[in-house]
């Protein structure tokens, strides 16, 4: 019975969001009766279109998972993550990592990272050149502008 109340409240809540095409569905099965037939498959059609595209998207969607699938698989499987891969060769384009694991690598790279920053940070430290250059004091940043690259021209507005 309960069922039942849930059917019939769901048609009274779409009759009830739905007045202008339950009016006119009411119309064409009162003037027109065989054109509800017509109708009710225009609908079906509708809906069965909608479950296809549904269903071929699903389909896709698994398909690309199963690829992606088989290409973690075949480069996991490879020694040393390296050998032919759509990737480019090995794991994240590192081909001969000389068997050491992607542990070792991530602190390998990161060390690489701050020796360039070090480097960098000291170059620009000893590198003076005729631009501005930017200085910190206490946490604040100001600009310091050499001599030759312009003059500041100080103006007053003058009312008349």
């Amino acid at each position: 019975m309960n069922y039942l109340k849930i059917i019939f409240y769901g048609i009274l809540s779409f009759i009830e969001r739905n007045p202008i095409f339950c009016l006119f569905f009411l119309i064409i099965a009162i003037v027109a009766p065989f054109l509800v037939k017509v109708f009710l498959y225009v609908i079906l059609g509708f809906l069965l279109l909608a479950l296809i595209g549904i269903g071929v998207a699903v389909w896709r969607m698994r398909k690309m998972q199963r690829q992606m699938e088989e290409q973690f698989r075949n480069m996991g499987s490879q020694q040393n993550f390296g050998g032919a891969n759509p990737f480019g060769g090995g794991f994240a384009g590192f081909s001969n990592m000389g068997g050491m694991t992607l542990e070792e690598l991530v602190r390998q790279m990161q060390a690489q990272a701050d020796a360039q920053q070090r480097a960098k940070q000291s170059a620009g430290s000893q590198q003076r050149d005729n631009s501005t250059a930017e200085t910190t004091t206490s946490g604040q940043t100001r600009k310091r502008v050499s001599d030759d690259v312009g003059d500041y021209v100080d103006f007053e507005e003058v009312k008349e």
